[in-house]
């Protein structure tokens, strides 16, 4: 953004029609002073046409020929409007205040912008609501905070921050816990732990090197309060178990083996075990 906003016009006090170089030709010009220097002015000058009423201190306001208003207040202003006030600016509006302005609404204050609205705080922004605080964006809304590598966003809440809607980061989620109601999906793989490093092809990896697609990588235990896949069993058809203990436990797959496996003997095939396996 520039150091001036875009919308920033300027102005300047316009130059009167009775000055140094063009006088109020005589008798044209109608005055009236009193002794102690107020001054009344009715200028019928050709094409310098002016209504002039001067107070000694040089308080004044003055008619231009081309319709022109000008009020020079030298000290304080004051206007006080007992009922209500309408003001219409066919044009453009400008007002410039080299000292601070207060703006006090005792009642509801409403803006209606037909354009664009444009704010540019070069010191601090503070915005305090005692009520309840709406920003209704019907197109996209955009939040940049600092430039380049320097500055940060805080969001703060008493109780929880809601997202009602996909949330894209391009680094990195730092949270003491995240909980999830649904689904965690990770293309790139999940890794926890401090010696837990991701495989682009997926696969979880809990403190141990590397995450392999399609497998949970574990150096510790793998605990579950209660059995594992929708609370029925541990499901792996073609698994592979090098020790295992458990305090209850199915194994379908080698169960069915042993309760059906038959041997060949000296004098015949053998029965399947009496007592079978369950």
């Amino acid at each position: 953004m520039s150091e001036i906003p875009s919308f920033y016009k300027g102005w300047n006090e316009p130059e009167s029609a009775a000055n140094t170089d063009y006088k109020p030709v005589y008798p044209f010009n109608n005055v009236t002073q009193t002794r102690s220097g107020h001054m009344f002015e009715l200028d019928d000058t050709n094409t310098r046409e002016r209504v002039r009423l001067q107070h000694r201190s040089n308080t004044f306001f003055e008619m231009h020929p081309n319709g022109d208003y000008v009020h020079k207040v030298f000290g304080d202003g004051y206007e006080i409007v007992v009922k209500n006030k309408n003001v219409l600016i066919k044009g453009i509006c400008n007002i410039t205040i080299e000292g601070d302005a207060y703006v006090y609404v005792k009642g509801d204050k409403v803006e209606q912008i037909d354009g664009n609205l444009e704010q540019h705080v070069k010191g601090n922004y503070t915005q305090v609501v005692e009520g309840l605080s709406n920003i209704t964006s019907q197109g996209n809304m955009r939040i940049d905070a600092g430039s380049g590598l320097v500055g940060s966003l805080t969001l703060s809440a008493g109780d929880v921050v809601n997202l009602n809607a996909d949330l894209n980061v391009d680094g990195e989620v730092v949270a003491d816990k995240i909980y999830s109601t649904g689904r965690i999906d990770a293309f790139g793989g999940i890794s926890a732990g401090p010696a837990g490093f991701v495989s682009i092809l997926g696969g979880l990896s809990i403190g141990y090197p590397v995450a392999v697609t399609g497998q949970i990588l574990c150096i510790g235990s793998i605990n579950s309060a209660t059995l594992i896949n929708a609370g029925i069993s541990v499901n792996a058809p073609t698994g592979k178990f090098g020790y295992m203990s458990a305090g209850l436990m199915t194994d379908v797959v080698n169960t069915s083996i042993y309760d059906s496996h038959i041997h060949i003997a000296r004098f015949g095939p053998t029965t399947p075990p009496l007592t079978p396996m369950v």
